[in-house]
């Protein structure tokens, strides 16, 4: 089984910090025996649970723990004013504005 998770890059500081979130129920799924070697059933068991655990950031629109492609645009001023409005109005990220707006496009193309 491939193994495509990328975890954030963090200190070891910041990642304690992070994790110290959790309750260790929380990890209860994922103890092991450090006096025994694991199994590749337990090793796939731990990865899956570890995979579960909520990382900081935005989720993936792909799907979890793949990251999702981003572009940036420019935009007149005029747009950029009404991009923000609107993103003020409706309480949407300007982000979702634009993705729906080019689905819309999309779909139609």
């Amino acid at each position: 089984m491939a193994n495509n998770w990328n975890p954030p890059r963090m200190t070891p500081e910041e990642a304690e910090a992070y994790l110290a979130q959790f309750s260790d129920a929380d990890f209860e799924s994922m103890t092991v025996s450090s006096e025994e070697d694991i199994s590749e059933a337990q090793y796939e068991r731990l990865v899956e649970a570890a995979h579960k655990i909520p990382l900081p950031g935005r989720p993936s629109l792909t799907e979890p723990g793949e990251t999702s492609p981003q572009i940036v645009i420019r935009l007149p001023a005029q747009m950029n004013a009404q991009l923000a409005k609107l993103s003020e109005q409706t309480g949407e990220r300007r982000s979702t504005i634009v993705r729906k707006a080019l689905g819309q496009y999309l779909a139609g193309a």
